[in-house]
């Protein structure tokens, strides 16, 4: 599929797919017409992109993303690793979450001390 094709089919904008294209994310072949080369993306490519949304929808960043996806692609990202993967993931949100509280609890004490 040509990249406008491609981000039809897994509702993209042909921007985000080139991005995670030069990101390594997604692997383009080459078509060419005439002096021109385009990119074309196989149909596994659309299952990859997938696999990215879900990862992203779970917090994960596109390096950590890009670290699964070579796992996966070596063959292995085991339903283990998958487990460790999300439960440091989780650790990960639990902490940001603990300091996100703290720092609130320190801004509406200072709130309520200027208010006074």
């Amino acid at each position: 599929m040509l990249i406008g094709e491609f981000a039809q089919a897994v509702g993209a904008s042909k921007d985000t797919v080139r991005f995670y294209t030069r990101m390594g994310l997604l692997q383009a072949g080459e078509r060419s017409a005439g002096q021109r080369h385009y990119a074309t993306y196989a149909e596994d490519q659309a299952e990859r992109f997938v696999f990215i949304e879900q990862c992203k929808a779970l917090g994960f960043t596109l390096r950590e993303i890009g670290d699964a996806l070579t796992e996966r692609d070596a063959g292995s990202l085991t339903a283990l690793r998958q487990q460790e993967l999300l439960e440091q993931k989780l650790r990960t949100i639990e902490e940001r979450i603990a300091s996100l509280r703290s720092a609130e609890g320190k801004l509406r004490a200072k709130l309520e001390r200027t208010t006074r």
